[in-house]
């Protein structure tokens, strides 16, 4: 096993990442895991076979209102890694498309997809990919991690950042274990957690023969039955890049139609999105893609939770560390605000 980090982090989300970065600029050395094969969580881009495209299935796009979220993005357009796509999108309702709002607020999309904003914060970082964490052991002064291949890891603190659901399924076996010496304040937080409810979202991503003619970047839809967001990939990226649409999936469809397989759904979304643009789509690569756990319904109050007694945060996009909704900027307010807690204990 490799050398015992300060800290572990479960979870190589985009909130995991930026506490991991600011720990790591204090001194602190941690391991972040992560049961993908890479980093950035929802926050996920998908590279199809040749004609190779970059299609952002998770995260859209995302904004900054915050001054270090501000910083970070366009820090990332003087570097190269981040651009601005667009300042709205038009909206789809009965039939009828209107132009975007004159907000004038930024939407920022990397060149190389949604996923560069993962691998920037992990520049450094020791990640260890591919391995699935299953269980949590206490043990005195810290904590132990098990993969179902043995022991992940040992540090004196640990961060769970996950879906609500997935950090209540570690932590719960060890809070029957350990409720009779009066963990009181572990049971809040998970009765805290089961609260947390999340939104389910089909996504399907299509690489096409030619583009559809439209003249917008992507279309919000608005009641239709079935699609709540098309967008036209290839306007992230550089001009090279083949004609591509990400589409994804209403809530209450994907809800409907959570447990079905890919190659069920995809032909309907595809056919949806046909009957919107006006026009037969011809494929030349396409995919369908379930997140479970894609946006959060309803959050646990607070930026993080931090239990100083026992070394354990949480954070992630199911805490509420502003007022503006759960998105790509709530993640990372909600990692670094755990990573100031944590220092603060130093």
């Amino acid at each position: 096993m490799p050398a015992k980090p300060d800290v572990l982090v479960v979870g190589a989300g985009l909130a995991g990442l930026a506490l991991a970065h600011d720990l790591r600029g204090r001194g602190q050395t941690v391991r972040v895991l992560d049961k993908s094969r890479g980093v950035s969580g929802r926050a996920a881009t998908r590279r199809t076979p040749p004609p190779e495209a970059r299609l952002d299935h998770g995260a859209r796009y995302f904004t900054a209102r915050h001054p270090r979220a501000v910083a970070l993005a366009e820090g990332g357009v003087t570097a190269g890694w981040n651009r601005v796509w667009a300042q709205g999108f038009a909206a789809w309702e009965d039939g009828q498309i209107a132009p975007p709002p004159p907000d004038g607020h930024p939407r920022y999309a990397p060149p190389l997809g949604m996923s560069t904003l993962g691998r920037e914060l992990a520049r450094g970082l020791d990640v260890q990919t591919g391995l699935e964490v299953s269980s949590l052991e206490r043990l005195p002064g810290g904590w132990r991690v098990h993969s179902r291949d043995g022991v992940a890891g040992e540090a004196a603190r640990l961060v769970l950042n996950l879906p609500a659901p997935q950090a209540l399924a570690l932590l719960e076996p060890l809070l029957l274990e350990l409720g009779r010496d009066g963990l009181g304040d572990l049971q809040a937080t998970a009765a805290t957690l089961r609260r947390v409810e999340y939104a389910p979202c089909w996504a399907a991503g299509v690489v096409l023969e030619q583009d559809t003619g439209a003249d917008w970047p992507a279309l919000s839809l608005r009641g239709h039955p079935v699609l709540d967001w098309i967008a036209r990939e290839h306007t992230k990226r550089a001009g090279d890049h083949p004609p591509a649409l990400m589409l994804q999936a209403s809530a209450a469809w994907s809800r409907a139609n959570l447990e079905r397989r890919s190659d069920e759904v995809l032909p309907e979304l595809l056919a949806a999105a046909a009957g919107v643009l006006g026009q037969e789509l011809r494929p030349v690569h396409a995919f369908a893609h379930r997140w479970r756990y894609a946006t959060p319904e309803c959050r646990a109050p607070g930026p993080c939770l931090w239990h100083a007694p026992y070394g354990l945060g949480l954070c992630g996009d199911g805490f509420t560390p502003d007022g503006h909704g759960p998105r790509v900027e709530a993640a990372l307010l909600s990692g670094w605000a755990l990573a100031a807690r944590m220092g603060s204990d130093d």
